[in-house]
């Protein structure tokens, strides 16, 4: 029988519409997500990422979007399962 995993999903405030450090952040959450299913940017400017994955480490994507991407006013804004 077929295994069901819950998908999670999380939403992370960048604080900036640079597209070049978006890009970066994207680049960063893509590599540290487990069984990535979507990432994309959302909200009026774009500065939400919005990350589905089947496993993902919140306080590791969002410290390494801080460090790596330089943007380091970025925070969680939601975490939970996916519907």
């Amino acid at each position: 029988m077929p295994q069901c995993t819950m998908e999670k999903k999380a939403v992370i405030n960048l604080t900036t519409e640079d597209k070049k450090l978006k890009s970066k952040a994207r680049t960063i959450a893509v590599a540290e997500a487990n069984g990535l299913k979507s990432a994309s940017f959302i909200g009026e400017r774009g500065d939400l990422l919005e990350l589905i994955a089947e496993k993902i480490d919140t306080a590791t994507v969002v410290d390494k979007i801080r460090r790596k991407a330089g943007l380091p006013k970025a925070w969680l804004v939601s975490f939970g399962d996916h519907n």
